[in-house]
């Protein structure tokens, strides 16, 4: 799909939750430069702006910014005020919370505030803007899953939990939406290079083999795969893995090995 069909079908305007950094502030540089207007949703205020500024400066398009915290019950009251006026053409529920550690030594509050970001969140994002996308029968929506969703992850259980969610309201609405010209997608990485992903603690070299990728790389082949199909796992070495792990491997087998691999990427958790 060339530039100005993209922006015919999934525009004029994309909102796009935790895109200050990351993989959501790449989603805000390869939508912006496809000509899409943006609206941004995140809690870090001064990195949100200085990126808007920059995309503004960078492809000439116009980004507006909101400070929302995607964790509160009433959060759509900052964000509504934010949408007059526009049409949102492209949902990117990117913004996730969640932390590594066994299940009964975390915190619940830490836990339940990720149900909140990550699932409850999307869930009222999309309930509040698919209307008027099916309304002018057009429109994408985006869901970030993630490798972990693909079974039960030791040491990152209930982040891997809400994660499942996602995939699974992704590929239900793909199939739901479809009729009414709405393209739904679960986008499913592996580890990534981002600020979340190093403050997390995680060392990657410990596991001998694990892909890890850039963020300009993951969105990419979400942006490819989106009308597509209902879901996608970057990356060349991560789609051979995510095949075995569904395909050929024992539910058990999966999950214990899924748990090694994790316990190594966490040290002394």
């Amino acid at each position: 799909m060339n530039q100005t069909s993209f922006a015919e079908k999934y525009g004029p305007w994309a909102l796009i939750t935790g895109g200050a950094s990351g993989i959501g502030a790449e989603f805000g540089r390869q939508l912006a430069a496809r000509g899409l207007n943006l609206l941004i949703a995140d809690i870090q205020a001064a990195m949100m702006r200085g990126h808007a500024h920059a995309l503004e400066k960078e492809f000439g398009v116009t980004v507006r910014t909101v400070m929302a915290d995607l964790s509160r019950p009433d959060f759509m009251k900052r964000i509504r005020p934010a949408l007059r006026g526009i049409s949102v053409g492209l949902l990117v529920n990117n913004a996730a919370w969640g932390s590594a550690g066994e299940f009964m030594k975390t915190d619940p509050a830490d836990m339940l505030r990720a149900v909140e970001v990550n699932c409850r969140a999307p869930l009222v994002l999309t309930r509040e803007l698919g209307p008027a996308m099916i309304e002018r029968g057009r429109g994408g929506i985006i869901f970030l899953a993630s490798s972990s969703a693909l079974q039960g992850t030791p040491i990152v259980a209930n982040y891997a939990a809400t994660k499942a969610y996602n995939l699974i309201l992704a590929e239900a609405l793909w199939d739901e939406l479809r009729p009414c010209g709405i393209d739904v997608l679960a986008l499913c990485p592996g580890a990534t290079n981002t600020p979340a992903f190093a403050k997390s603690g995680a060392r990657i070299d410990n596991v001998p083999g694990m892909p890890f990728m850039e963020p300009a790389e993951v969105v990419t082949a979400a942006l490819n795969a989106l009308g597509k199909k209902p879901g996608v796992v970057p990356g060349r070495v991560n789609g051979i893995s995510s095949f075995i792990m569904t395909r050929f491997l024992s539910r058990r087998r999966a999950v214990a090995l899924t748990g090694k691999n994790t316990r190594l990427l966490y040290p002394g958790l």
